[in-house]
């Protein structure tokens, strides 16, 4: 599974890769809890939470490619609020450099 983390909004109003994870390359319990995140995201909104509102808050577009996972398109999910702990954009962005990207890496 690859997931591509983007922070969105702000001033110019551009989206900037902020963490990048491929959990085959990850170790195990790390790729665990990339993949518990995702698919904490993934209830939240079937069950149409998005997170915070507020045009202040902090906003990321989660990408997720899983072919294995039987996904044949990316899914993608958008999130606002506050990244803290123990949220699941606050897990992705818990340690953003383990997953292959610093943190503003374009790509």
């Amino acid at each position: 599974m690859r997931v591509t983390v983007e922070s969105t909004g702000g001033f110019t109003g551009r989206a900037v890769v902020v963490a990048r994870y491929d959990t085959s390359g990850l170790p195990a319990g790390r790729a665990e809890r990339v993949r518990r995140a995702v698919d904490a995201l993934a209830a939240a909104h079937a069950r149409g939470d998005t997170g915070e509102i507020g045009a202040d808050l902090p906003g990321y577009r989660v990408t997720v490619d899983d072919p294995d996972g039987g996904a044949e398109a990316p899914r993608v999910y958008e999130v606002r609020g506050d990244p803290s702990e123990p949220s699941p954009i606050g897990v992705l962005l818990d340690d953003p450099g383990i997953g292959g990207a610093e943190p503003g890496d374009p790509g």
